[in-house]
């Protein structure tokens, strides 16, 4: 989890945070094992959420700016240590879903093969972030996308997450068998090693775009394990994904009720010609 620095005030934020909460109000059980500093109280952030946390000096913290375009330009002012498997009881570590969400390579290669998930999911982002001295974030490559992709089923990438995204997704497929690239409000691109389908999104009003990659990996898993068609995954998620981005940090994350209604929605703008998928 992160605090990301608001013009308001600092807000909760990180793949764990906005996920955990996404499963939750989608009807899951949902927990977090994660790294953060003493301002981080689960039972305040994450009521109702189960959080085992490795306790650092400081919370990680990003910086978030965004241009005219949606171009996201980052800093990390503060990181916390990395994540401790060993805080994780035996109850958890048989989870229907798995997600690995690390923001700044704070998750060990390999992380998933400790678990015994029935579906795996991993944010690309926090293994192509460079951090350098005075905390500015670049794209770099990925060392070893072997190793940290052992065991996981679908990787999840934002097209600003390395150049030419869209180019490099067929290679990764290599490792997993799905890749999902998001573009924003024009949705994503699905990569299987025998297709590819553009699934279109529901654009909707921006307020703030942090955390909707998030929201969607997790609506894309919790969807996925409950239907197996990656398809009907990736329209379920691109709807949900459509709610978080209404407000500012988790509080737009919708309900289930709310996802089905704008799935409902979309599949009717779809069937109007409002564009095409």
């Amino acid at each position: 989890m992160t605090r990301d620095k608001r013009p308001a005030g600092d807000v909760l934020g990180g793949t764990v945070s906005y996920a955990a909460v996404a499963a939750q109000r989608l009807g899951w059980d949902a927990a977090v094992l994660t790294a953060a500093g003493p301002d981080f109280a689960p039972e305040v952030d994450l009521p109702g959420v189960a959080a085992f946390v490795t306790r650092s000096s400081a919370t990680t913290r990003f910086v978030n700016s965004y241009d005219g375009a949606g171009q996201r330009t980052q800093s990390v002012v503060a990181r916390a240590q990395d994540v401790d498997l060993s805080l994780l009881p035996d109850a958890w570590r048989d989870p229907d879903v798995l997600l690995l969400g690390p923001v700044a390579g704070e998750v060990a290669g390999g992380t998933a093969a400790a678990f015994e998930a029935s579906v795996v999911g991993a944010t690309a982002q926090g293994w192509l972030r460079a951090i350098d001295e005075d905390g500015v974030v670049s794209a770099q490559d990925w060392a070893q996308p072997g190793r940290d992709l052992a065991s996981v089923h679908a990787l999840f990438l934002s097209e600003n997450d390395l150049p030419d995204a869209a180019a490099r997704c067929p290679g990764l497929l290599g490792h997993v068998p799905i890749v999902v690239l998001t573009r924003g409000w024009r949705g994503v691109t699905l990569f299987e090693r025998a297709s590819l389908h553009d699934v279109a999104g529901l654009p909707r009003e921006e307020v703030d775009p942090t955390g909707a990659g998030d929201v969607f990996a997790a609506a894309f898993l919790v969807r996925y394990h409950e239907t197996h068609d990656p398809l009907a995954a990736a329209a379920f998620a691109t709807c949900a994904a459509s709610c978080v981005v209404e407000a500012v940090g988790t509080a737009g994350i919708g309900t289930r009720a709310e996802v089905e209604a704008r799935l409902v929605e979309r599949e009717r703008l779809l069937e109007e010609g409002e564009w095409d998928e």
